[in-house]
């Protein structure tokens, strides 16, 4: 406990140490009667100013009592001890009672994010049930037009860029009509790049195929990652993560837990699960950091917090929105040029409210993306400018295969750190 406590007389409390102590230490007391009854004004100042001192410096002593203290009541020791235990007791029920009112903010805003992911939903498929159906004979006519047999279409989502239709078709073997005539069509009739996603055969017998088209992706992310633990041992504080969240995008996320091994593991493990979760089930991502990070102040009342490093890439126009809480710069390697990415944001598990600012990049095919933790970033110490230093050291990198360059970037970090490990560190190269 600190003297940054919170203060009774706000609480009202006041009237419950006077009990306690009454109860405690002057009932047994020879003056009880001149204190409560003939001074009460004085004995009640004497206690709201034993109270203010033990909030001030809630270790004082017995032998730190002030002379005046001793002269107005008979028992001062056993009085500091009997208030300094009800004050402890009350910042426990202060701390439990701001965890309940944090846990009610955080379902509320969850309850709200969620409300508003189904709202959407239910705005999507009243849309998409009116669409689908004029879409569906759009291109059962247009098929047949071509002289194609078609046994039934069923249109699955007509979202741009996560398009899904299943078509049931009459097939004859050679021709490849689902890659040659049917996709093309599907891409003329929605204004949008089609392909065949997978084709199986219904009933061989009647010749009856079943094929899923949907839109094909222009871009595809292909990572690599690089890593070590602090002192070569062999639990790391940092999480990585690249996974698809579905709807097009692809995300590369790094967390650093605070300190090193297994705890900070857990913790940055933990930032990086629940944000995917969060994220893949359509929630806006303002609103999933901010309930992680309500999430990880709940966890534990003591000092915990993780740095969350994420970029979200769009496979279909490489536009990519960067999410970066108190994590160090991400580079852009785009040719000999090498582009500096960062943000201003505090790690999450520090502060309630916790502002968040996206930086939105355009990335050109053939762009890398490197993302790292502090220990690859700070390893030059704070006599070099890290960003031009490392800058540098991407720059002489000869290679643009993901994972050949994040593991010459560690190697690179570890030499020029004479081979020993002063931290965790973790790399991610996504091209």
């Amino acid at each position: 406990m600190s003297g940054a406590g919170e203060p009774v007389q706000k609480e009202g409390g006041m009237d419950h140490f006077m009990n306690a102590v009454a109860e405690g230490t002057c009932a047994s007391c020879f003056k009880r009667t001149q204190c409560w009854d003939a001074k009460f004004i004085q004995t009640y100042k004497y206690m709201t100013d034993v109270m203010s001192t033990i909030e001030g410096n809630p270790e004082i002593s017995g032998k730190q009592i002030p002379v005046d203290w001793n002269r107005v009541c008979a028992k001062p020791e056993e009085v500091l001890e009997v208030m300094r235990a009800q004050y402890g007791l009350h910042q426990h029920n202060m701390q439990w009672k701001r965890q309940i009112i944090d846990s009610r903010q955080l379902v509320a805003e969850q309850l709200s994010g969620v409300s508003q992911v189904m709202e959407d939903l239910a705005k999507e498929i009243q849309r998409e049930s009116e669409e689908m159906v004029q879409q569906e004979e759009q291109i059962r006519d247009a098929l047949e037009s071509l002289g194609l047999s078609i046994h039934s279409i069923e249109i699955i989502n007509l979202e741009a860029g996560n398009v899904e239709i299943e078509i049931v078709h009459a097939y004859t073997r050679g021709f490849d009509e689902c890659r040659k005539m049917i996709a093309p069509l599907i891409s003329d009739v929605l204004d949008e790049h089609i392909a065949v996603l997978h084709e199986t055969m219904t009933d061989p017998r009647q010749g009856l195929a079943t094929v899923t088209f949907g839109s094909a992706k222009t871009f595809e992310v292909t990572t690599g990652v690089a890593a070590a633990a602090k002192g070569g041992d062999v639990m790391s504080g940092d999480s990585f993560s690249t996974v698809e969240l579905g709807n097009g995008t692809f995300a590369v996320a790094l967390s650093d837990g605070m300190g090193n091994g297994e705890r900070a593991r857990m913790e940055s493990s933990a930032a990086l699960n629940i944000l995917e979760q969060l994220l893949q089930s359509g929630m806006d991502e303002k609103l999933a950091i901010k309930s992680v990070n309500s999430v990880l102040m709940l966890r534990s009342p003591e000092e915990m917090y993780a740095t969350v490093d994420m970029a979200l890439i769009d496979e279909y126009t490489a536009e990519t929105t960067f999410m970066k809480i108190g994590s160090t710069p991400s580079f852009i390697k785009r040719g000999q040029e090498v582009i500096q990415v960062s943000a201003s944001n505090l790690p999450i598990g520090i502060i309630k409210d916790i502002e968040v600012d996206l930086v939105t990049v355009q990335l050109q095919p053939g762009d890398i993306l490197i993302m790292m933790t502090d220990g690859i970033y700070d390893a030059p110490g704070y006599a070099v400018n890290k960003e031009l230093w490392m800058k540098r050291l991407i720059q002489e990198i000869d290679t643009d295969d993901p994972q050949e360059l994040a593991d010459c970037l560690l190697e690179s970090v570890i030499r020029y750190q004479q081979h020993e490990i002063l931290d965790d560190m973790t790399v991610v190269v996504g091209k």
